[in-house]
């Protein structure tokens, strides 16, 4: 059947949808999924069992376009922002197309480094925006680089960097300079969104991170810390950005449900407990890793 899609639906077909359950057949570096080992590890709350304060039969109804304000309470807490400076997505993508949505039009920049997300390249660049990733050095991007082209080009909407942990590289940028990155697009009036999924796993002591406010824009995951199967990210940012993205949204609100078990999740000690058992897990897969590979080198020939 011959149909005319949108422009967006065309662009989305130069691109493999996700496809989680061939990942799990083997090790794909181009998917992030968390070890299923750990899953077992935290002790799931009952959504229904009334523990956190949210009465049972308001779970199965519709809730806030930016989400089950109980949750959105604790997460304000937990970041030291008010309730209306976080909104709930459906993970950490949803919270990246609603951005794109709301500030990219055909024509658009975005500027990240180089490599980059591939989840967010493809978002950002379905939007019709155009993805210009400039080479990292040891503490990020040029700095210098990015002031040029902020000065030639007034279509610069957004800068997208992963601080902590960063993907694909898994290099830390220290605090000082992503406070500059954030000066430096602030005075061309562009974002920086900073994409903290991994900001609670650090291997060796607390990863720093700007907080949200004014240009600075964070986005948040369960996903890598509890499991991505649980759908839930969330948005820290000035009060009129998320108004502005809740207009995006405009849907019945992620689910209370699954909400209501993240909350619970927050309301004990066992998430932190289990991030610090997370951070000794993957530090100890790393350091196999790294040693696995330097015996090859050792093993090679010549």
């Amino acid at each position: 059947m011959n149909m005319r899609v949108s422009k967006r639906s065309a662009l989305a077909r130069g691109f493999a949808p996700f496809d989680a359950s061939s990942a799990r057949k083997g090790i794909n570096f181009g998917y992030a999924l968390p070890d299923p080992v750990m899953f077992a590890e935290l002790p799931w709350p009952d959504a229904f069992d009334g523990r956190t304060g949210v009465a049972p039969a308001d779970l199965p109804q519709y809730t806030d376009s930016a989400g089950l304000p109980e949750l959105r309470t604790k997460l304000a807490l937990r970041y030291g922002v008010g309730r209306d400076q976080v909104m709930l997505t459906g993970g950490a993508s949803q919270a990246l197309q609603l951005l794109a949505d709301g500030w990219i039009d055909p024509g658009d920049v975005v500027l990240t480094e180089d490599p980059s997300y591939l989840g967010a390249l493809r978002m950002f660049s379905i939007a019709g925006a155009t993805v210009v990733q400039l080479g990292m050095a040891a503490e990020g991007v040029d700095l210098n680089e990015v002031e040029a082209i902020l000065q030639t080009s007034t279509r610069v909407k957004l800068f997208y960097t992963m601080p902590a942990f960063h993907n694909p590289t898994g290099h830390q940028m220290s605090y000082d300079y992503v406070a500059k990155l954030a000066a430096l697009l602030a005075r061309s009036g562009a974002l920086l969104v900073q994409d903290l999924v991994y900001s609670e796993l650090p291997y060796n002591g607390p990863a720093h991170w700007l907080a949200p406010g004014n240009n600075v824009v964070n986005v948040h995951s369960i996903s890598k810390i509890a499991g991505p199967g649980l759908r839930m990210g969330w948005v820290l940012a000035e009060s009129d950005i998320i108004n502005g993205l809740a207009h995006l949204k405009r849907d019945g609100g992620v689910s209370p449900v699954l909400s209501n078990v993240v909350l619970g999740l927050l309301q004990s000690s066992a998430l932190d407990s289990h991030i610090t058992r997370l951070r000794e897990h993957y530090r100890a897969k790393r350091d196999g890793v790294h040693r696995l590979l330097q015996r090859s080198r050792i093993c090679e020939p010549g």
